[in-house]
């Protein structure tokens, strides 16, 4: 057999781990465990490895430091805490490169505070910058006076008109559309669905329920439900949303269905459920972040569609590195897996935790 000769990157992406990972397997440096080690030294052995251009760069023993910049940890029912986790492991791995990252978060519904970050970020954006693309009237323009050799990379969606080295997240258009086959699943017969978002100006939100509504739409047989398309800004305040709901629920008491775009889908389970409206109305919403985990285990939330957060905070800062230290100015854009999650299959970090 012809060795191909892999580098680190193919490598980590057949062992399914890190490129620091693979790294410190090579050089023996760190902490790796002894399966992990296996498998690495396993691909290698059949099929080769040699140094790529990043290795060679990295020759050069040039430091990096890096920005990151995403909505605050406990925000958005915690989702960008798990983004968070993913960032920090690639950073941990990328010590061994002399890279480092500093952190801003900023409260999403604090459009100045948002403001002042960037302004610091514009500068001193160091050796690139990693964010997440919310509140865009803010941040394009900042955007549009980066350096073109300041690399940065969009993680959690894009946007139109910029310029990113790379984007990870989920095709939110494909991610919608399998939301709309899956309610179509879950409520066969109904004739008015609900879709809710909590940031109107985030454009994979929207993106998520044009691709709900593209898949009623392209269907031939069966008429097709009225689909509502409502804004409620803050999901996560109680009174509003018991405010919302209230209000949703009494104008059309025959909901068959209800979609939510982002994370919050425990909120509006947990109060259809508390208000005794849960039956009839099956819930569709996004991310596995903790609280809609309970809400899968207990029937208030029927099916979450999943975009990986944690890696796609790792995934972006590494394509950064990249992107950084060997030039890489092709734009990449690597869509991750569209997860189906329901109470039969969730996690089994989940049932072990409930057995301590």
């Amino acid at each position: 057999m012809t060795k191909k000769h892999l580098t680190v990157k193919e490598i980590a992406h057949l062992a399914g781990v890190s490129i620091g990972t693979v790294d410190r397997v090579l050089h023996g440096r760190g902490e790796v465990s002894a399966m992990t080690k296996t498998k690495i030294e396993n691909i290698i052995d059949v099929l080769g490895y040699k140094p790529d251009l990043l290795a060679r760069q990295l020759s050069l023993n040039k430091a990096y430091h890096f920005r990151v910049l995403l909505p605050r940890a406990d925000q958005d029912s915690g989702y960008w805490s798990l983004c968070r986790d993913g960032i920090e492991a690639a950073a941990k791995d990328l010590q061994a490169y002399r890279t480092t990252i500093g952190i801003d978060e900023f409260d999403r519904y604090d459009r100045s505070a948002f403001r002042y970050i960037l302004d610091s970020i514009a500068a001193d954006p160091g050796d690139g910058l990693l964010v997440a693309p919310t509140l865009p009237d803010e941040l394009m323009p900042v955007l549009e006076r980066f350096d073109p050799d300041i690399p940065y990379v969009f993680f959690d969606g894009s946007l139109d008109a910029t310029k990113p080295r790379g984007s990870v997240g989920q095709d939110a258009l494909a991610a919608g559309r399998v939301a709309g086959r899956m309610m179509s699943l879950l409520s066969p017969k109904a004739t008015v669905l609900a879709a809710i978002t909590a940031h109107a100006e985030d454009r994979h939100l929207k993106q998520r329920i044009e691709g709900f509504k593209a898949f009623y739409g392209s269907r031939t047989i069966g008429k097709c439900p009225e689909i509502l398309v409502r804004e409620c800004p803050n999901l996560e305040g109680r009174e509003d949303r018991e405010h919302f709901l209230s209000a949703l629920l009494d104008e059309n008491p025959g909901l068959g269905g209800i979609l939510v775009a982002n994370a919050s889908g425990h909120f509006v389970g947990e109060w259809l459920v508390g208000a005794g409206l849960k039956e009839g109305k099956p819930l569709v919403s996004w991310d596995l972040v903790p609280a809609n985990e309970e809400a899968l285990a207990s029937g208030a939330v029927d099916c979450i569609i999943s975009q990986q957060p944690f890696e796609q905070g790792r995934l972006g800062l590494e394509y950064l590195f990249r992107a950084a230290s060997i030039g890489e100015r092709q734009p990449h854009r690597i869509d991750l897996p569209i997860e189906l999650w329901f109470k039969e299959n969730l996690p089994n970090h989940y049932w072990a935790e409930r057995r301590r």
